[in-house]
């Protein structure tokens, strides 16, 4: 299916997370490299409808894993609006005009999530990739990776708690 078929196909929300998106992805890469991702982070902290300290990206809750992905019927990918925030952000950073790193993607989605008044985190992880380390962010709900594969436990270690959050 040709990309614009694709477009077209897409519901108005659906459109309206693209758009969105494609706009807050070049925006947060420019402003977290001016101010830094904690004061961006309490920007966008302070234009949400969520007020709790637990969404927070800073606040990084160890919870339990078991490994295994959700089925359509249970758990916050069934949430249709999460699908479609998740979805419209990847599609977004990979075919926008802007291609954005993991940090941006997660900022953004975390965003528009808690836009729509559903609670998530940004999760960081590290490995050490031929003496080198390497570092990625995601965004998770109910402990699910939203914007990554859900093996991404196994693929990066996730940072433990920091008991820090942001002031909105």
């Amino acid at each position: 299916m040709s990309s614009i078929r694709k477009l077209r196909a897409m519901s108005w929300a659906e459109c309206w997370v693209l758009v969105q998106a494609s706009l807050l992805l070049p925006l947060t890469a420019i402003v977290v490299h001016g101010i830094g991702v904690r004061r961006w982070q309490r920007v966008l902290a302070r234009r949400t409808p969520l007020k709790n300290s637990s969404m927070s990206v800073s606040h990084f809750a160890t919870a339990k894993r078991t490994g295994t992905s959700f089925d359509a019927g249970e758990g916050p990918l069934a949430n249709q609006k999460t699908r479609v925030i998740a979805k419209g952000v990847r599609v977004a950073a990979r075919h926008g005009i802007y291609r954005a790193n993991c940090l941006e993607r997660s900022l953004v989605l975390w965003w528009l999530l808690a836009r729509q008044g559903i609670e998530s985190e940004i999760r960081f992880g590290a490995r050490k990739e031929d003496s080198e380390l390497a570092a990625h962010a995601w965004v998770e709900c109910s402990g699910v990776a939203l914007n990554e594969a859900p093996n991404v436990h196994e693929q990066f270690c996730p940072f433990e708690a920091v008991s820090t959050a942001v002031r909105a």
